[in-house]
């Protein structure tokens, strides 16, 4: 059915007589949700009674689970002062590790419509994904076909953690954000851009990431000769500053809030106490302990390794050179960020959503292939999918595979 919209949604006969190409990107993202859906539905139905919900539970209760209940703590209380301590008096996990954009975008809708969380959450996380998908139809389209869009839609929309477009997640309204950003990036309408990057920093934490990969459009302009000399430079300069300033917004404000200049990352640092003892934050280190704690300390670093090489090897493939130079560069800029910060476990996979530049990339690689390969690539998303509902979003107690 989605290889069929596709093909429909792109012939220009089609399009003009029925719609404009909007209507295209709704209705083939619309396949991908009521997918995930269905996907999520039947896995709700083998869910026994836990922390959050009874046995079987329906489908918006289901949706509000795992990081879904941070978020409706700020959305109920706002944040903690002083920051809460455990009794080993190092601060324990609380709301600072979540950023206030989408908690209070939800509250304005709950506010309006007179919604509870569960509902009004949901309503906010799947309209942001609407949104996102137009947005990210028009960027990919600078550079490819509208084929290549759609189908690039279709992988992402099925991608295995694609259900935390619909749950109270920030996923839905930061990629939205960021599409924005890179949209108006892309089209030279840079204080837009900034805008868009600015409002994200304070949904999901991806702004220096876009900092870095302006930069290094920036250096690579210059090295080529492609700029156009002093004005532009500075132009992309003041993005790549505002954008950077932006990424330690949440940190500032946290401090100023808490009094402790360090509130964020000790908060961030408390969700990973469990698998190393330290308490700060050392670049790179963070996969390396990841890996040592579930591997053990020689495979663990070599596999590290492997994952980076491969990571490496990736960016540097003919697929992902074709992408729009600044999807491109957000995407390799991403995936240092994650290299240097992150602390890899089970919901890496959704952590990579911003680098949705790289299905796009093999969106545009694979979308000439006979219908035969398309529909196993399509069974194979449905499958991963459903293995990432069954292991990641259910739960059984003890779980260590949140999503």
């Amino acid at each position: 059915m989605v290889d069929r919209l596709i093909n429909r949604s792109t012939d220009r006969r089609w399009s003009l007589a029925a719609g404009p190409w909007w209507l295209g990107v709704i209705l083939v993202w619309l396949a991908t949700r009521v997918s995930s859906t269905l996907l999520f539905l039947l896995v709700a139905r083998t869910q026994a009674a836990n922390y959050w919900t009874g046995a079987a539970p329906g489908y918006f209760e289901y949706l509000n689970i795992w990081d879904s209940e941070w978020f409706h703590k700020v959305f109920d209380h706002g944040y903690p002062v002083p920051l809460p301590v455990g009794s080993d008096g190092l601060v324990s996990q609380n709301e600072w590790a979540f950023m206030p954009g989408y908690p209070m975008l939800v509250r304005a809708v709950s506010s309006l419509t007179t919604l509870d969380w569960a509902h009004a959450s949901a309503l906010v996380s799947l309209g942001a994904s609407f949104g996102f998908a137009l947005v990210a139809y028009r960027l990919i389209v600078l550079r490819f076909s509208p084929q290549v869009a759609l189908w690039s839609l279709v992988l992402i929309g099925l991608s295995p953690a694609s259900i935390v477009m619909q749950a109270g997640y920030a996923e839905s309204l930061g990629l939205l954000l960021l599409a924005a950003g890179l949209l108006f990036w892309a089209t030279n309408r840079l204080w837009w851009a900034a805008a868009a990057i600015a409002a994200m920093s304070l949904t999901r934490p991806a702004a220096v990431a876009f900092s870095m990969a302006v930069f290094a459009v920036l250096a690579w302009r210059w090295w080529r000769g492609l700029d156009q000399g002093w004005p532009e430079r500075i132009r992309l300069a003041g993005l790549g500053a505002i954008t950077g300033a932006a990424g330690f917004a949440w940190l500032v404000i946290a401090w100023a809030a808490t009094g402790r200049f360090d509130s964020y990352l000790v908060t961030e640092l408390a969700w990973r106490r469990g698998y190393t003892d330290s308490l700060k934050l050392n670049l790179l280190e963070p996969w390396f302990a990841s890996a040592e704690f579930w591997l053990g300390r020689g495979t663990g670093a070599l596999v590290v390794v492997a994952l980076f090489a491969f990571a490496t090897w990736v960016m540097l493939t003919p697929a992902v050179k074709a992408l729009p130079i600044e999807l491109r560069a957000f995407s390799g800029a991403y995936l240092l960020y994650l290299a240097l910060v992150f602390f890899p476990q089970s919901s890496t996979v959704r952590i990579l959503f911003p680098a949705f530049g790289l299905l796009v990339a093999l969106g545009a690689r694979t979308v000439n292939l006979r219908p035969p390969a398309k529909y196993a690539l399509l069974a194979l998303a449905v499958v991963l999918q459903l293995g990432w509902l069954l292991t990641c979003w259910r739960y059984s107690a003890p779980d260590f595979s949140p999503p």
